[in-house]
């Protein structure tokens, strides 16, 4: 009875160990902690061509949506544009796709120039063509810093209005999405210059606190880790999340 009672006490604490650190890894920041199946993740971002043993894990995982780059012919690094073959590649293998335009997003230097939002919305406009992205679906654009200073938000929100009156003049196919800091986030979305926010995994940034408990945001990045073959970014959905901007 003794040993029964004993091998019942170790079973009991074996599955509350488990339960803990499956509570523990829902609730961490941290990519590789939700490499797992049944983690609740919804979307992977990756710089790099995907491939059939990284969709498999993918699958496994339970992730549904990958998010792949656009970038100029200069390629901030080699083969991080998604092209049409890898388009169809994702697509045929059953998931969704998210795309993002960045080019040395993480320089203020880049929303200061101000030819670049025009330029980088015709790029984007042309990479969507090329791919087949469907019409009505979104394409974001990255702000990679935690620049609050009035002069850098004002250098970001004329970027974002160069990219929304260039899609706008090149026949509205597509919704405008942004990348950034909750603050760029609420500042961007406030002013109608995109439709959808996907918070970025930094939560030193100004304003992620605030603009995580808005609900505001469509996509919630994590920080990178392993998973698969190459580091990810895991990314999570609201519960009452709906459609943005995601095609196959």
């Amino acid at each position: 009875m003794r040993l029964t009672r004993l091998v019942r006490s170790l079973v009991a604490a074996t599955a509350l160990a488990a339960f803990a650190g499956d509570a523990l890894a829902s609730q961490s920041h941290r990519s590789e902690d939700h490499c797992r199946r049944g983690s609740g993740v919804y979307a992977a971002d990756t710089s790099q061509p995907v491939t059939a043993v990284f969709l498999k894990k993918m699958r496994e995982v339970g992730v549904r949506t990958i998010i792949r780059y656009f970038d100029h012919k200069n390629e901030t690094f080699k083969n991080k544009t998604l092209t049409f073959e890898e388009r169809m590649q994702i697509a045929e293998a059953g998931f969704q796709l998210i795309v993002v335009f960045q080019h040395w997003g993480q320089r203020i230097s880049t929303f200061r120039d101000h030819t670049r939002g025009k330029a980088d919305a015709i790029r984007a406009l042309t990479l969507a063509h090329d791919v087949g992205q469907p019409v009505g679906s979104a394409i974001y654009f990255a702000v990679d810093g935690p620049w609050s200073s009035k002069d850098d938000l004002a250098d970001i929100t004329r970027y974002f209005t160069d990219v929304r009156r260039t899609v706008a003049m090149r026949g509205n196919l597509y919704r405008v999405g942004v990348y950034g800091s909750g603050l760029v986030c609420d500042m961007i979305l406030d002013k109608g210059l995109a439709d959808y926010c996907w918070l970025a995994n930094a939560k030193a940034w100004p304003g992620y606190d605030t603009h995580l408990a808005s609900g505001r945001w469509v996509m919630r990045q994590l920080n990178p880790g392993k998973c698969g073959d190459r580091e990810v970014d895991f990314n999570f959905i609201p519960a009452n999340a709906a459609y943005f901007g995601e095609f196959r």
